[in-house]
């Protein structure tokens, strides 16, 4: 039987990892479908890149009903997160985020723009606003001041 990893759960939703499955959507959306024939399941997303299932529900913190069902219905076991596995630290989380960001921008752009690119862009843009509008020694100087910053993070 294959197993599922939580990856995390929260209230409402629980992210399950196929690792062996990563990347085959045929068998994910099959998975995914016998999810979904829970009563309480609302949706379950695939990401087959990861291999991964996002199952949104309405039992609340009481996501064991779905790994029984999944077992009930032949389609996986569900192994819990370890108990000592630390939540993320808020900056570890916003780090994570970010990365999320930047390889979204990165996507969007065939790879021409990167987060700090993006920021750099921003900054100038706000710089220049302020100084059409002549606010020229604070804001517009602090805007480049910043805008340089992320430039200088890229190496430039």
């Amino acid at each position: 039987m294959l197993r599922a990893e939580v990856v995390h759960c929260l209230p409402g939703r629980l992210r399950l990892r196929i690792p062996e499955k990563r990347g085959d959507e045929a068998v994910l959306r099959q998975l995914a479908s016998g999810l979904a024939t829970h009563p309480q399941v609302v949706s379950v997303e695939v990401r087959s890149a990861t291999g991964g299932l996002l199952v949104v529900h309405t039992l609340g913190e009481a996501w064991q009903a779905i790994a029984r069902h999944a077992v009930d219905r032949n389609l996986f076991a569900v192994t819990a997160p370890a108990a000592s596995v630390a939540p993320p630290t808020i900056a570890e989380a916003t780090v994570a985020g970010f990365k999320v960001i930047n390889r979204r921008i990165r996507r969007a752009t065939g790879g021409v723009i990167d987060f700090q690119s993006a920021m750099f862009l921003t900054f100038v843009g706000f710089a220049v606003h302020q100084a059409r509008q002549g606010h020229m020694l604070g804001p517009v100087s602090t805007l480049l001041v910043n805008a340089y910053g992320f430039l200088k993070e890229k190496g430039h």
